[in-house]
């Protein structure tokens, strides 16, 4: 392994693990980078490749490439209980093995299939077949260690970048609560016990990893607790609609996806409005998508609270992130309304 390779192995995080080698998409670039190394080592023996040569070549490429993606999928589990650089590392001598091992019985099998003066030398035939299957691993692995470390540095900061929101939010979400508490303690102490039950899930709900997923049931939760403790602050100010019956509450997540939506809309929408508001939740499944939207009341004119749009731009990097063009958050408002429409992949959650 060449030294760029092994230095980006010695940086790259200890979490950095190659991919699971088992989905479609790493199957499709699989196939097309093959493709593209077959035309290369055609056009770099003899200039454009015979058509014959290059459908023999290709057929048994293809059949490499598919045999070696299959022993990863199959090992995927063993290697991931290596290192991070073990796991790589492991990943590329697997792929040189096998390699070699398909080679060498592609090599066994020609015999009855093609005639004897167009059949190569079987130690030639497995050399040049690991040696060109070692270099293709080598810049391929290469470009999934550099895009899963770009990948990981971005999660990271989006975290980081929750992190931060939360941290500005806590301070004046917890005085307020606190505030509520004690004014319920004289009055209704069973709800001022509950208050304080329920600020502690809030907060131990805020703890949780950015990156690590959580059932949409929990998260629908997090946000109801929330709503819940501004609820008793706010009074008959505000209101909440929940139509979420329709949703798959074992689809998985990012946790604190919702609950800014809603800090969004209790302190742009009902807080400064003098008369409150309702806050209406729809949930449904749309094919493979599940689509929730969160609509609140516009402040009137003069009494709306500035704000800087940081919690739904995190939002939607944090989708970028996890599920590319597969997922979107849109914001919309007229008059009266202002609606954030937020649509991701299903994917069931699994507990861990």
């Amino acid at each position: 392994m060449n030294e760029a390779l092994q230095q980006e192995l010695e940086r790259e995080s200890p979490g950095v693990y190659p991919p699971t080698f088992c989905t479609w998409r790493i199957l499709l670039a699989v196939i097309v980078i093959t493709e593209l190394a077959v035309l290369l080592i055609g056009i770099g023996k003899d200039g454009v490749p015979h058509p014959g040569w290059l459908g023999l070549a290709s057929l048994y490429a293809q059949w490499l490439a598919i045999f070696c993606i299959s022993g990863l999928c199959v090992s995927s589990g063993w290697i991931n209980r290596m290192s991070a650089t073990g796991a790589w590392v492991g990943s590329w001598v697997l792929l040189v093995l096998l390699a070699v091992v398909f080679s060498y019985g592609a090599a066994q099998a020609f015999p009855m299939v093609a005639p004897e003066e167009l059949l190569p030398s079987e130690k030639t035939f497995v050399l040049e077949s690991a040696f060109a299957v070692a270099i293709v691993a080598m810049a391929f692995l290469r470009y999934l260690l550099i895009r899963a470390r770009w990948r990981s540095e971005m999660l990271a900061q989006a975290e980081a970048r929750v992190q931060a929101l939360q941290a500005r939010i806590r301070p004046h979400f917890l005085f307020n609560s606190l505030n509520t508490i004690a004014s319920l303690v004289p009055v209704d102490p069973k709800n001022a016990e509950s208050a304080i039950e329920d600020l502690a899930d809030i907060f131990r709900g805020s703890m949780r990893r950015a990156d690590q997923p959580i059932s949409l049931a929990d998260e629908l939760g997090l946000a109801r607790l929330y709503l819940d403790m501004e609820k008793r602050r706010l009074g008959d100010r505000l209101n909440i609609d929940w139509r979420v019956s329709e949703l798959p509450k074992d689809a998985a997540m990012l946790p604190l996806m919702l609950q800014p939506l809603f800090e969004n809309a209790v302190g742009h929408g009902v807080q400064p409005n003098p008369e409150g508001g309702t806050i209406s939740v729809y949930g449904r499944s749309e094919g493979d998508q599940v689509v929730i939207t969160i609509a609140n009341p516009v402040a009137p004119r003069g009494h709306s609270a500035p704000g800087h749009g940081m919690a739904i731009q995190n939002i939607r990097d944090r989708l970028r992130l996890a599920y590319g063009a597969r997922a979107s958050l849109v914001t919309y408002s007229n008059e009266e309304q202002f609606f954030v429409v937020m649509s991701l992949p299903y994917v069931a959650h699994i507990d861990r």
